[in-house]
């Protein structure tokens, strides 16, 4: 489970800011195995503000994790705050984990070129212990836990690889596991790789006739005039298949020939969902024709049943992309309930979706500590923070609060401003309205 993130240095976050996703004093999520940790978080701002920034640390933090040993590059994914006068020195990104029980706090400082310093402590019974620490070239301390070639493993680090990552590669007897737990903890959603998410979302559902089936209840209870769900392996000639075949082969030599066949039916199925036309009767619609919010929530909906299922964290930048303020409350609260979220897994978002902060009519799915907001200052730096910085009473209307400007993180503008500089660039525009008869400042209720 996830407990914190801190990063300082990455695009626009210059100094050092932290996620937190323990419950604040006073708050808990009643019914979870852990009471105390949040199962979901929503981050909340202007545009521009810096909230797929911070998401997108996340993602880059535990895929270098993941990859940094095995995917050898030049030069590391280095994306420093650019709007400083001087050098804004390393990028950090540190988290807080809890696997079985145990806390982990692991992090890692890097440039272009290589990582400056690693390290990894446990707290197993609430005191903490050095696992490693890592410096510039033979700088390293291993602690009293850490057994098995560990001088050797050091050696075969290279200068812009993760020592925790290496470890994953040769095998190491302690350290692979806790590099497993942190590579699968995470999955990213994007809303620029919606069609990716679609089709891996397509291969589980061929695969698990029971998901399936959970998903089709899913959309019909949606409202979306769906009947039903079924996935299309066929369509495509078999010469094209072949051929999709030995182009992933020649691409990913190192593949298994289970991950190849995976990589085929990502590119040739296709979802087909029928709606209930008159007396009842079941109608093919192409799937081109299902609107964009028909095919988003069927994307989104493999990775959230999966992560309910197994436990983890999803991140997914935008999740209200053309889903109704509704839809994206019951997504929101199937990480909330117990019922639904038995391994409580854990959902971070960000939108642009107040209803999201809404605790009225039936929308309430987030407490105070569990919305964050992230607000950029006139030079560009990114600050996130929660709501509970204010100390809001519990009986507050968040959304209309932060509407209203109490909590910060609105765009730094005024209704006019649009029409002002439109009345500046376009002069001749209220001339032409005056010549159609139209006061462009008289009341609009008198026309």
């Amino acid at each position: 489970m996830l407990l914190a993130f801190k990063l300082r240095n990455f695009r626009s976050f210059l100094d050092e800011q932290v996620l937190h996703l323990v419950h604040s004093p006073r708050e808990s999520s009643e019914g979870m195995l852990h009471p105390e940790i949040l199962p979901a978080l929503a981050v909340l701002g202007a545009n521009a503000s810096g909230k797929s920034n911070l998401l997108r640390a996340i993602e880059l933090m535990f895929d270098m994790i993941r990859n940094s040993a095995a995917h050898p590059t030049e030069n590391l994914p280095y994306q420093p705050f650019l709007l400083g006068s001087g050098d804004p020195g390393p990028t950090l990104f540190e988290t807080s984990v809890q696997f079985e029980g145990v806390r982990y706090d692991y992090g890692f400082e890097y440039d272009a070129e290589r990582i400056l310093s690693e390290w990894l402590y446990s707290s197993p019974h609430g005191r903490q212990r050095t696992i490693f620490e890592r410096g510039l070239g033979e700088d390293w301390y291993f602690g009293d836990s850490l057994r098995g070639g560990t001088q050797a493993l050091a050696e075969a680090t290279r200068d812009n690889a993760l020592f925790l990552s290496t470890a994953r590669l040769v095998n190491h007897k302690v350290l692979s596991d806790l590099q497993e737990q942190f590579g699968t903890l995470v999955r990213v959603l994007r809303s620029d790789s919606i069609d990716r998410t679609l089709q891996v979302t397509l291969e589980s559902l061929s695969r698990d006739p029971k998901r399936r089936s959970d998903v089709a209840k899913l959309l019909r209870r949606a409202d979306l005039g769906i009947a039903s769900l079924s996935i299309d392996e066929g369509g495509i000639p078999p010469v094209v298949q072949e051929a999709t075949r030995r182009f992933y082969e020649t691409m990913m030599p190192d593949a298994s020939p289970e991950e190849i066949q995976a990589q085929v039916l990502l590119s040739i199925l296709r979802p087909n969902l029928t709606h209930s036309g008159e007396n009842g009767a079941a109608v093919g619609i192409p799937f081109e024709w299902e609107s964009v919010g028909t095919r988003n929530l069927l994307a989104i909906l493999g990775p959230i049943l999966d992560r309910l299922s197994t436990g983890g964290v999803l991140v997914v930048d935008e999740l209200d992309t053309s889903l109704h303020p509704r839809l994206v409350s019951e997504l929101v609260k199937l990480f909330i309930s117990p019922r639904t979220n038995p391994h409580q897994a854990q959902l971070v978002l960000s939108t642009h979706d107040v209803t999201v902060m809404m605790n009225v009519n039936g929308y309430g799915a987030l407490e105070r500590d569990e919305l964050w907001l992230v607000e950029k200052d006139r030079q560009g730096r990114s600050e996130v923070y929660s709501i509970w910085r204010y100390k809001p009473r519990k009986d507050e209307v968040y959304s209309r609060n932060y509407l209203m400007g109490r909590y910060g993180g609105l765009p730094r503008m005024d209704e006019t401003n649009f029409v002002d500089i439109l009345s500046e660039v376009e002069p001749d525009l209220v001339d032409l309205l005056s010549l159609d008869g139209v006061n462009p400042d008289a009341d609009p209720k008198q026309n």
